[in-house]
């Protein structure tokens, strides 16, 4: 899997492409978790590259939400490709996270459409 990260003033930018699974949960972590904090809780996960995931990208969106959560910030799934839509719906994590088509030019949660 492909992982680019971009840390923004108080929005941490990821991009998935590939696979997301097992084989890539740990430097998932290590990119993405390490970047949240109370500067910087907000992040912003596009899948529109996701090919399939694993339950172990469940684990690390979850993950990825309670540090989050813990830093007063938020996560929004952007662009979610057909199989990541899937396996969300299926475990009813669609209702967990916000998810929106694409990011505004300005960026952030708060300022960006939630459609459901």
């Amino acid at each position: 899997m492909d992982i680019s990260v971009t840390a923004d003033t108080d929005v941490v930018a990821v991009t998935l492409a590939g696979r997301f699974d097992a084989h890539c949960a740990e430097e998932y972590e290590r990119l993405v978790i390490s970047e949240i904090g109370p500067d910087r809780a907000n992040v912003e996960i596009d899948l529109a590259g996701v090919e399939f995931m694993d339950s172990s990208a469940l684990a690390c969106l979850v993950r990825t939400l309670k540090a989050c959560t813990a830093s007063g910030g938020v996560v929004t799934l952007v662009a979610v490709s057909d199989p990541a839509r899937i396996i969300l719906e299926l475990t009813r994590l669609d209702g967990v996270f916000p998810v929106v088509a694409d990011v505004s030019a300005d960026r952030g949660p708060a300022r960006i459409a939630v459609e459901r």
